[in-house]
This record gives structure tokens, C-alpha cells and sequence, in this order.
């Protein structure tokens, strides 16, 4: 008899263990600035979405995302720090249709099997 087996179950397992504790080294507002973005809606659209991937995956939101606050020219704005896997979660639920988006997901795609995403 052929015993059922959940492959990905197995590796997002581990992969689970090896994403935690990860630096938090990205700042949306600088990634959404090199990606093109300027609609703030378009932002926190990207953003909630990227941490509803965490939250479906079981992974702790906070060890991903952490809210900041910038100054500059005099204003203070709310940002994100993002480990490499808030990161990647964030481009992937960006807007395709922006040129710039969709090169920064090919990349992804392409540096997925190979390294770190991104």
C-alpha cells in the first residue's frame, strides 16, 4: 500500500526553522522607493498582504516586520524594518503591472533555488 506523503509539508518544516531570527535589515519605505512606488494605499495594501503570508505560514509576524518611525526634512513617518523573508513577501505582493515590481519578482524567482531570496 502506498503511504501518502506531504513533501512540502516536510521542507516548509524546516524552512520554518532556518527563517527565524533573521536580521531585520530592510526598510519598506527604501525598497517601495527603488521599486517605483509612491501611493502610500499601494504600500499598506503590499504590506498587509506580505504579513497575511506569515501569519498563513505560522510564522511570528514580528520576527519579520518591525514598525519604526523615521524622521526627515522635519516629519516623522511610520516605516517597516522587514527581515530577507518580510522582504521578499512584500515584492511579491506588489503590483506586477509596475515594471520595476515585476523585474524585482523575476529576480526573486530566479534567486529562490539558488540563495537567500532577494
Amino acid at each position: 500500500m502506498l503511504k501518502i506523503y506531504e513533501y512540502l509539508d516536510e521542507v516548509l518544516s524546516v524552512e520554518h526553522f532556518n527563517l527565524r531570527h533573521e536580521p531585520l535589515e530592510y526598510y519598506a519605505s527604501e525598497v517601495m522607493e527603488k521599486l517605483g512606488y509612491n501611493d502610500n494605499a499601494l504600500v499598506k495594501t503590499a504590506l498587509f498582504r506580505a504579513m497575511e503570508a506569515c501569519v498563513a505560514l505560522q510564522y511570528p509576524v514580528s520576527e519579520h516586520f518591525k514598525k519604526t518611525f523615521c524622521s526627515k526634512d522635519g516629519h516623522v513617518s511610520a516605516d517597516w524594518q522587514m527581515s530577507i523573508l518580510g522582504c521578499y513577501f512584500l515584492i511579491i505582493n506588489c503590483d506586477p503591472s509596475n515594471p520595476n515590481v515585476a523585474k524585482a519578482q523575476l529576480f526573486a524567482w530566479l534567486q529562490g533555488g539558488r540563495k537567500k531570496v532577494i
